[in-house]
Formats: structure tokens, sequence, C-alpha cells
């Protein structure tokens, strides 16, 4: 049963408890949890879903009597909630705040198997590795009435004993600086007696952590005196030699303050999801007072930032952004806020909000991370205040310059006169009235309930300017959660126009030249209407999340490509183009489609509206035109907005057969047609489809533009894999590069199958090795909650059900598991192909200078390894193989073998760098001219042959090896330079040293008698024996012995638990009957064959 509980934070932490810990009072104990046991037990934290590193945490709690709780008395009171005390310390280290509300459980951690400890200084490395640390840790985790919790990343979390040493300080401090760096098998748990406790030195990583104060000077030396934006601080930092930026002295005439005022300084700003970053932990704000900072109006900066800008901590400053020509968006839709000119209070912020937009510096601490980095010389700003401060520019991916002014009062003569500091700062005042639209958008209805949002948003003052969009999150307002169609819960994000501001005037009848501050006591509120409108993206995550991201890694390329196709046609003097904006992504399906055009909208401000065609089929054509106009009517209610016609092939046709209709295809085209009028805003056309080729004649001439999704290389792979499982407990030997080079070929889509196999692998496996009996309802949470470990053999299994799940698809790439082991004698035959393949590889100039051989044919005999050989390279150079026999090829309808041959080469420059086996050459490219068939097929396919072969000089990781026992049969083009240009003949094994590294090979996986000797076995063979005639003796050999085994288990002798040994005798048996498949006329056959091809 979980509960609610409160955290309560003591002066006075007793000293013979660990800091990290928390105490529990008895009585309250038996209260909430009655029946249960006193000793000390282990709660299941439940945090906030936005909270680092993990939602649920196991925290070791000591039910002790109220009197041996310092001040307990002060923290009673009637409430029914659960009070946890707790250290100073324990708020620090886990970013929780006085007072923060909890829900908590009894819980049953795992035990762990191996956790491995780092020691972060020579001290605590020395006490770790002492008898004093092991024999203490070794009592505690004996003893049933102690938890030992580890966590990973958490300091070790064990609790005081004697034998760790007399000074319970020094003891405590000791364990502070050891800090677990891995568990097994899951991320958190208890150590038993059973565990291996592994310590290391890791004095290194204690300079990484922290916050930002500890950068080297190197990183600040960019920050010079240009950077001031207090014209104060710049003039006392050159009169004073070096003192504090910010004394207040008089060092320059009244008569300069308009020139002071016109002073600014340039500094750099990334736009990041602060809000959820403050929910994490991530930045934090140190004074308590702080915590109700508003987000969208404050630039976040470090300490180090704030002196050299010479500002105060929540300053307000002017920000204004160098303009760029691409940056400029519609004005029309920002810019139609009505000004009434008789009320003067209401109109004059217009003229000071094209000036710049106020922002306040707030000084913050920043955690790094190994997906986000903080730099110090860089300001943090919300994609709100960016979007309001920029007039709607694009939201950037790098940071961006912005001009910093600092803002002046407007102060009378008589009162300049009595201030002492021509460097007084503006203080705001507040709105009168603020009147704001509602800004119509396809995530929520602009016509609910919206008043207690507003309330609970303005209940802290915010900062409003004429023109500024506001953006409100609901997050706990249940009327607005949401389901989207991708299958998850979000808070929609309502978003306001500030229509009208009226303030107050000064006493000398002068308004405020800066904006106002809103909040519920001050300020009345009036909503006069619904708008449309641009609006800033919202992530509406936890952070950096590969589905919120503006640049998905990975996918930023096309991203890139679809902003640069739109951004004309949402930009100031886009009417001059007479057309509205329509696009084509296409794409495998799972290539990620639908998210790189949700990013490039939430880049360019726009609203998003997802359409499926599949629902747009009617059961008549008129049913299904009339939906298609739907879909465009609600786009232009919430324009400016991207429709998007997901599977658009379905436009056109009839809910029953795969009939079309030409007349849905010139609807399309009419709708769109229609929305170059200046009334229809702003409104942009995507369609998706996996290939152009499957949509008709009439839908395909409405969209201008195309843009091809491609499946991903070595390096998008590794990215997506990095991004994707950010939030997942990866091993310490799990290679996020080495599963990316085995995944060639996986979309977007795979992957994400392939880290959900790989987490239901893990969980079977711990089920396996935890809980054997089966585990119940709470064990299961336990378990979840623990945080179950992914290892690279989960990784590994789930790739081998997804390799298997691929391969039954036609021709899906794989990388085999062929060692050059597998592959007794042929050395020459090695080095010819390896020198062919492996050098273009490991020199990437040679390829420049032209020396390069794309295509290897082998011939011989059949039975010779010439397919094996293949796999054996693609696997020791770690490329994909692409396996083709040519009949599978040869279909009966016109144009299909040859569009089946294009479609093994786009598979393969997919799949780069890859092999393509061609087996059975011969068959696949005769000789043109000499084929039977009266239509032509096999001269077109030869010819579609040789121009996918002649194109891979432009691929560059493609190579292909063919396999042909006739090699004369084949069309003389194929053998030309620059296709089937190297010709290694693989023989058969005619000399006995040769068999015996073939029978080594082959028998290396089995079992022999230590009587049998190979090379007896060798010289017993018969000579002109292939690779395959061998493994056919060895194969009747253990089938002589399975035989003889049966027969002996089933007399008694022998036991099935008993190894399966060859014998001399089973070799004899199998030789009896042992043929060479290769007759004496065929071999000299093929020797001639390689005398002629060896001769050109």
């Amino acid at each position: 049963m979980a509960a609610q509980a409160e955290l309560f934070c003591l002066d006075t932490f007793p000293s013979h408890y660990n800091q990290l810990h928390v105490l529990l009072a008895k009585s309250q104990f038996n209260q909430i949890f009655p029946g249960r046991n006193e000793l000390p037990c282990v709660l299941l934290c439940a945090r906030r879903r936005q909270s680092p590193p993990r939602a649920d945490m196991f925290l070791c709690a000591h039910v002790t009597t109220e009197e041996d709780i310092p001040e307990f008395a002060t923290f009673v009171n009637s409430d029914t909630l659960l009070k946890l005390y707790t250290s100073r310390l324990f708020f620090r280290h886990y970013g929780f705040q006085p007072g923060a509300k909890v829900s908590v459980r009894l819980a049953s951690p795992i035990g762990l198997s191996k956790i491995v400890v780092g020691a972060k200084s020579r001290q605590s490395f020395k006490w770790a590795n002492s008898d004093k640390f092991s024999n203490g840790l070794l009592i505690l985790a004996s003893c049933q009435k102690q938890n030992v919790l580890a966590r990973q990343g958490d300091v070790l979390l064990v609790p005081y004993h004697p034998l760790f040493g007399d000074d319970i300080a020094q003891v405590n401090q000791y364990f502070l600086d050891l800090v677990v760096l891995e568990c097994t098998p899951v991320t958190q748990g208890v150590i038993t007696v059973n565990t291996t406790v592994v310590v290391t030195d890791c004095r290194d990583l204690a300079q990484n952590h922290g916050p930002l104060e500890g950068s080297s000077q190197a990183s600040t030396t960019r920050l010079l005196t240009s950077l001031y934006a207090s014209d104060f601080a710049h003039y006392a930092n050159s009169f004073s030699g070096g003192r504090s930026l910010l004394e207040k002295k008089k060092v320059i005439k009244s008569d300069f303050s308009d020139f002071l005022q016109a002073l600014e300084c340039r500094f750099d700003v990334r736009v990041m999801d602060v809000s959820s970053l403050l929910k994490q932990g991530r930045i934090k704000i140190k004074d308590k007072a702080d915590l109700g900072t508003n987000v969208d109006a404050s630039i976040f900066v470090s300490k180090h930032s704030l002196l050299k800008l010479g500002l105060f901590n929540h300053e307000w400053v002017v920000v204004s952004t160098l303009s760029l020509s691409s940056d400029k968006m519609r004005v029309s839709v920002r810019s139609d806020c009505p000004e009434k000119p008789e009320d003067h209070a209401c109109s004059k912020d217009a003229v000071t909000h094209r000036g710049g937009h106020l922002a306040a510096v707030v000084v913050a601490e920043f955690t790094r991370s190994q997906d986000l980095e903080f730099h110090e010389n860089v300001g943090f700003v919300s994609p709100s205040l960016w979007f309001n401060l920029s007039g709607g520019a694009p939201m950037p991916i790098a940071s961006r310059v912005v001009k910093i002014k600092r803002c002046y009062e407007q102060v009378s003569q008589q009162e300049r006169q009595l201030k002492d500091s021509r460097s007084s700062t503006a203080s705001l005042p507040f709105a009168r009235e603020l009147h704001i639209d509602a800004i119509i958008s396809p995530d929520y209805s602009s016509k609910g309930s919206i008043d207690s949002v507003l309330y609970a948003h303005f209940s802290t003052p915010r900062l409003v300017q004429l023109g500024d969009v506001l953006s409100i999150p609901t997050e706990g307002h249940a009327a607005f959660l949401e389901s989207h169609t991708e299958g998850f819960t979000s808070w929609p994000v309502l978003y306001f126009r500030v229509k009208k501001v009226c303030g107050t005037t000064t006493e000398n009848g002068e308004m405020s030249p800066f904006g106002y501050l809103a909040d519920t006591e001050h300020t009345s509120l009036y909503l006069a209407g619904n708008i449309n409108s641009f609006v800033p993206c919202s992530p509406g995550g936890d952070g950096p999340s590969f589905w919120t991201s503006l640049c998905p890694p990975g996918l930023s390329h096309t991203v890139e490509q679809i902003v640069s196709t739109i951004q004309p046609h949402v930009t100031e003097g886009a009417a001059v183009l007479g057309s509205a904006c329509t696009l084509l992504v296409h794409g495998p399906c799972g290539s990620g489609k639908v998210t790189t055009v949700r990013a490039a909208c939430a880049r360019l401000n726009l609203h998003f509206l997802k359409v499926d065609c599949v629902g747009l089929c009617g059961e008549t054509a008129a049913a299904g035109e009339a939906k298609l106009q739907g879909a465009f009517s609600r786009a232009e209610l919430h324009q400016p907005c991207a429709l998007l016609l997901r599977n658009v092939q379905w436009v056109g046709k009839q809910r029953e057969g795969s009939a079309e209709d030409a007349r849905a295809g010139r609807a399309l085209r009419r709708l769109i047609a229609g929305l170059a009028a200046p009334a229809s805003g702003n409104i942009v056309v995507i369609g998706t489809v996996r290939s152009p080729r499957e949509l008709s004649l009439d839908v395909m001439m409405a969209f201008v533009h195309q843009v091809a999704v491609e499946s991903p290389t070595e390096e998008q792979r590794k990215a997506m894999l990095t991004s994707l499982s950010a939030g997942q407990p990866l091993g310490k030997d799990v290679n996020l590069g080495k599963i990316a080079k085995q995944t060639a070929g996986f979309l977007l889509g795979d992957l994400c199958t392939l880290l959900g196999c790989a987490g239901k692998s893990a969980y079977r496996r711990i089920l396996k090795t935890c809980f054997p009996g089966g585990l119940s309802l709470h064990e299961e949470e336990d378990l979840r909650a623990s945080g179950v470990c992914i290892l690279a053999e989960d990784f590994a299994s789930a790739l081998d059900e997804l390799q298997k799940a691929h391969s039954r698809s036609v021709g899906a790439p794989k990388i085999p598991s062929v060692k050059w082991q597998d592959i007794g004698g042929l050395q020459h035959v090695k080095r010819e192909i390896l020198d062919t393949i492996q050098l273009p590889l490991e020199h990437p100039e040679l390829v420049s200078l032209g020396l390069r051989r794309s295509g290897v044919l082998l011939y011989g005999p059949p039975g010779t390894g010439k397919t094996l050989l293949a796999k054996a390279v693609a696997t020791e150079c770690s490329l994909t193989f692409l396996s083709v026999k040519g009949p599978e090829l040869i279909n009966m309808y016109v144009g299909q073998s040859e569009e089946n041959v294009r479609e093994v080469f786009s598979k393969a420059r997919a799949a780069a760098p890859c092999v393509v086996f061609f087996d059975e050459l011969d068959s696949l490219a005769p000789n043109r001219g000499r084929s039977g068939d009266s239509g032509g097929v096999m001269d077109r396919v030869v010819s579609q042959l040789l121009a996918e072969l002649d194109g891979l000089h432009s691929s560059g990781d493609v190579f292909v090896i063919g396999a042909t026992n006739r090699p004369d049969l084949l069309d003389p083009s194929l053998l030309r330079p620059g296709r089937f240009d190297k010709l290694v003949y693989v023989g058969i094994n005619e000399d006995k040293e040769s068999q015996l590294q073939v029978l080594k090979a082959i028998l290396r996986k089995f079992k022999l008698d230590p009587n049998v000797s190979l090379l007896d076995i060798a010289e017993r063979c018969p000579p002109q024996l292939t690779g395959a005639d061998l493994y056919a003796l060895c194969s009747d050999a253990m089938t002589s012995a399975i035989k003889r085994k049966i027969s002996r288990i089933d007399e008694g002798l022998d036991t099935e638990n008993s190894d399966l040994l060859l014998t001399l005798e089973d070799f004899r048996h199998a030789l009896q009957n042992l043929q060479p498949s290769v007759s004496d006329q065929e071999l000299l056959k093929y020797k001639l064959i390689q005398q002629k091809f060896t001769a050109k």
C-alpha cells in the first residue's frame, strides 16, 4: 500500500545514521503500515516524472521513537501525511525541496550479484581496500536487521558500523567519496553476502562533477571586457584596475546618461526547454525565493557570466536579436493587434517592443550530462522568450547571438540629483488591465473553460508586453488531459496573445516605457476572443527527447531539407511566390517521416495537423472528396499550420477494393490551388508515402517538392541509438557503436523495436536468475523500480531475433558469423579477396586515386567454398552480407525481373558497407543474344545488372562478389575492368596439407577421441576432394558416432550425459562410402577454363 509522505529537514541529524537515510517515527509507521516489521526498512519513493535520474528510488528508512528524532515536536501537525525526517545533505544531494510531497511504500529490493565502487580520493581508496571496510560490509550484509543499499551513479548508502572505524564523521566522509559505478543485475538493490564488491580508483571522475564554477580558465577567456551590458561596471572596471565590477562609484557625469543607455553587448544564448530542465534539476536556482521565477521572461546564466556582464541577479535587461532576412516571419499574423489611439496608456508599448524585449537575468547552476552539454559562456532561454524577442523567427538549433542592454528608470531631473548612482535599474510596474486573445490550435479546444488555468498561471507575477504570445501549461488540470493518436497521453500548452495592456502612469503623467507585470492581485484579465497566430514550440516532454527534439539525431539532414523548403512560404514576402507550399516526403515504413515533419513544423512555429488518408476513403468518390474537403477546412481553421496527409497514396481510393478515381486527385489539386489566395493564410500541405511510384499521376502533380528519407548510415544509427536509449539503464559492456555497425539497413522503427526486444530479453534474464518460481505483483513492481540493466547479451539476443524476422523477408541484409578459422586452406584466394575489399576500407585515399575494384568473380568446381569465402569476407571486414541466387530474381511479369535487380542494389546501398553475393551468376547473366526467351527478358536483366555495376563507383562501400561454375557462359561485358574485373579460381584440395587444413577447420568444434590423428585420416582420403566432400566425410563420421552411442545407451553401457567422441573407427566407416564429387574429366575441363581466363 502506498502512502503520501512529506520531507522534513532536521537541523541536527543524528550522526550515527547515514546522512542520506531517512527517519520515521515509530507511532506513525505503525499507523500507516500496521503489522509490518519495524526493523530498518526500504521505502520505494515515487518522484515526479521529470525527476532525474529515474522516476523511483529506494530509501533506507530507520524506524525510531519520537525522542530519538531531534526537533520532532516542531514538525508535528494534524494531517495524515507520513513524515520523513532527513538531513540537509539529503536535500542537496537528491535535489528535493524541504516540504516536498512524495509517494512511498514498503519494498523488497533485489539482491545484487556485483557492484563496482569507485573511490574519489586517495584516502577513501586506501580505506575501501582495508580489512575495516570489507569486515564491516560483510557483517552488515549478513545481518538481517540492516539493509545495505547500493544505487548506480550514487554514493555508497551503507549505515555506520564500529568495524569501519571509531571516527563516525570520517567514516561518513569516506562513504561520500565512494561512488557506485555499476550494479548487476539491476541498477539499485541490496548488497548481500553473495555480492561481489570491486573497488577501483576514480579520482579523475571527481573533477567532472558539480556545477560549472569549476570550469577551466581557458573556457572563460572568450568573455572580454566588450561583453559588459552595464555601463557602470564597464567604466568602474577600467578605473579600478580589476576590482569588483559592481562597485558604486560616480565615474561618469549625468550628462552622459543618454549615451550610456545606448550601450549594449552581444551574448550567446541557446533555446532550451528550460521548464523541464528546472524540474529535472539540471538547472538549479540557488535562492528559495527564486523558485517562482518566470521562465518565459528569464535568461539563465552562470555566476561567472553574470559578473562579466556587470549585472545583478534578476536585473531587467532589453534583449534583441541580430536581424536576419531569413528569420522574418510573416508580420501580418503577428502585428495585427489593434491599437486604440484613444488609450494612450495601452498603445505606448508598441514602439518600445520593436526595439527589443525585456528579460530578467537569473543566475543558476547547470549540471552536465551525456545527452546535454552546458557551456559557461552561453545563456539559456525558453522557446517562448525566443519567439517573442525575435518576432517569431525559426527556433535555432545552435546558440545565437543576442544584444543585451541594461534598462534604466525614467526619472525626473529632481530625482536624478538625489541619486548617487547613474546605473539604477528599472523596476516594472503592474498592469491595470490585460486583454488577451486565445490562439486557435489543433492540440486543444479554445472553447473550453480556461479560467482556472489562467488564474493559476497569473498567481505569480508575469511579464507581459504588447504582441507577446503567452505559453501557459495545463499540467495538473485534469480537464485538459488529452490522448494523442501516437498512443501516449500529454498535457497540452495553451497559447494566448497579448492584445492590449493598460498600465498605470507616473506622478508626472508619463507611462512606463517598458513592459508590465500582471498578476491576480493588481491586474484585471479580459479574454477578448480567438485568433490565428504562429506559436512557439512546446516540447511537452521530460527534457531532451528524440521524439520532441527540434533536430532528431540521425534525421537532422532531412529536417533541414524540409525546413529550407517550407521557410520561404511562411516568411515575409511569401506572396510573391504565387502558390502554396506542397511537399512530398517519401521513405520506407518506420524511417521517421512523421518525426521529421513534426520537428520541422516546431522549428518554424507552425501548428501541426495530421490526417491519415486511410480515414478519407469513402464508399463513393463524392464521399471521399467531402472528407478531403473537411481536412482542408480544419487546416484553414488552425492556420498557420502544416497539414500532414499520411499514406497519401490512399487519396482517391474507395473503401472496398483498390479502384482509383481521378476525381479525388483533381479535388486535391483544386484545394491546394485555393490555398494560394491571400485569405487562406499560411497552410503547408505535406504528404507521406513509401515510394512516389505508389501515387497516381493526379496526386503526384499536386506536390511540387520532394524529400526522401534515406536509410540511416552507421553514424546516424549510433546517434539514434544514443538518443533513444538515454532513459534506459545500459550495462557497461554495451557498445552502441558496435550495435550500430551490426544493424546495417535498420530504420528508426527497427531500432526502436531492437531496444524494446533488448529490454524484454533483460527482463526474462532477471526472471530466470532471480525469480525462477515466478513473482507476485508487488515483486514485479519492485523489479520495475529497481531498473533492469540491459546488457550486451540482451542486445545480442534481440538482434538475433530481429535478424531472423528480417530473414523471412526477401533478401534481408545481415552480417553472417563465418570466421577465417571456418575455412581451411585457400590462402591465395583469401589474399586476393582481401586486397580487393579490405584495402579500400582501410585506406580511403586509394579510392580518390581511382585505385578501386568493385567486383570479384569466384569460379571453379562446385563445393569448393565460394559461398563460404564470401560470408567470411563479410564477417571479418564487418560488412553486411546480401546473398542472392540468380534464379530468384527472374520473374514472369514484364519489367519485374529488372525491378528485382534494382531492388537488390538499393538494399545494398542502404546497408552499406555491404557485400552483395550473386550465386549461380551464369543463370542470371548469360551471354546476350543466345537466350531462347521470346521477350528478351534475360537480355534486359543483363543490361540492368551492367548498369547497376557501373553505378557502384559512386556508392563507394558496396562490393559485389559473384560465384559461378561456368564463367565461359557469362556475358563478356561483365568481365571487363570496372565490373567483375578480378577473377579468382577456387579449386579443389589436391595435396594432403590442404585437406588437413580443411579437416581442422571443419572439426574445430567437434570432440575427437585422443587416438584420432587427422593427418592419418588425410592420408587415407582419396585425391581431388572438395571442401563439401570433406564436410560430408565428417558428417558421416558424426552419424556413425551417434548411432554407436545410442546403441551403447540402450545396452546400458553409456549415459546421455557423457560426451560424444568421434573415434578412428567412425572415420574409417565414413571413408568406405566416400566418393569425390568432381571426376577427372570434369576437373580437366575446369583447368582448361582456368587456363583460358588466366591467359587473358
